[in-house]
């Protein structure tokens, strides 16, 4: 079982110390990420203003500070809290969240039909952006949405600067890399695990995990797009419990997007972000669709021995399986039990 678990809390409980570290490192994370910004930016010269304050942080001098400060950011808000709240609320944390997995049950064939996946994926990514772009919005909403992807996009050019191979390499770390490993830490191994016990659906599990990534993500006209990535993301993790394939898939994902745009620039200009708007035709992600189908459903049989069942617990003896505090404790038993 991928699935080691107490009920020493009840799923609500669980949830409600999930989010309140969330919360804790939320705030923490972006006082301390401050730091590397102190003596570069006059934070009390820009008098409340968002905008200005943001234009001076947002300087291409200021690249290496900004990469310190999505590390610190990220790593308080999406890799400790899972961690700590695995640590309280389950036997096995690491093995809980997905991580003590043995590297020989990921074979070849896997990591490489998990890479395919995420390809034939993009174009299915791509024709939900079109499809949300495509909506009646009224001129007002539509502007407001291009401008949160503006603002977006030149937090991304900043920390993805790359002028060099070198700064190719620390981009990869920190635009693709670390934002794989938090992000599916938390969204894989502690938010979908959790409602996938709860539910006892995965499915409803998995499109609800997606919701909330793609929210996170504060993108309008790409909700949809991530929505998707999320729920393959999250079919994966069903599938296996393993958290270092979702990682794997994430990571080339991420630089996929990152390598495009590397390569499209040449050295010392500036980079242009439009370069990643490319489309494909709609037809082209209906197809799509129908492959992804079709390379998972091979996923599946090719993994049918590493199939973990998310959903289901192995309890620990005398522990309540009910969130009923009036129905009696569990016998001693080992025996994988779904509550």
């Amino acid at each position: 079982m991928a699935h080691f678990a107490t009920n020493r809390f009840n799923y609500w409980a669980q949830l409600g110390i999930l989010a309140a570290f969330c919360g804790v490192g939320l705030i923490l994370g972006g006082l301390i990420s401050l730091i590397p910004l102190i003596g570069k930016v006059d934070f009390f010269h820009s008098k409340g203003n968002t905008t200005e304050l943001m234009d001076s942080i947002l300087k291409p001098e200021n690249a290496t500070a900004i990469r310190w400060m999505q590390l610190i950011s990220t790593t308080f808000l999406f890799f400790l809290p899972p961690i700590i709240y695995a640590w309280i609320c389950h036997v096995k944390p690491f093995k809980h969240l997905g991580f003590k997995r043995e590297f020989n049950k990921i074979t070849t064939v896997q990591l490489v039909l998990v890479l395919v996946i995420i390809l034939a994926s993009s174009p299915i990514v791509d024709m939900l952006q079109q499809v949300t772009e495509m909506y009646p919005w009224s001129k007002a909403t539509l502007l407001k949405f291009k401008t949160a992807e503006d603002d977006y996009f030149k937090q991304v050019m900043v920390i993805a600067r790359m002028d060099n191979f070198w700064d190719y390499i620390i981009s990869m770390i920190m635009v693709a890399l670390l934002p794989a490993v938090f992000e599916e830490t938390l969204f894989r191994g502690a938010v979908q695990n959790l409602f996938s016990r709860w539910f006892k659906m995965p499915l409803l599990a998995i499109v609800v995990t997606s919701i909330i990534f793609s929210a996170v993500h504060g993108s309008y006209l790409g909700f949809l797009s991530r929505f998707a990535l999320g729920f393959i993301l999250g079919w994966i993790y069903y599938r296996t419990g393993n958290i270092w394939l979702n990682i794997a898939a994430h990571f080339f994902n991420n630089g996929l997007a990152l390598t495009s745009l590397y390569l499209s620039t040449k050295a010392g200009t500036k980079m242009d972000p439009s370069k990643m708007d490319e489309h494909y035709p709609l037809w082209v992600g209906l197809v799509a669709i129908a492959i992804v189908a079709g390379l998972f459903a091979y996923f599946d049989k090719i993994s049918k021995n590493e199939i973990d069942r998310p959903g289901e617990e192995v309890l620990i003896p005398y522990y309540n399986i009910s969130n009923n505090p009036f129905e009696h404790d569990i016998a001693n038993t080992d025996e994988p039990v779904q509550p």
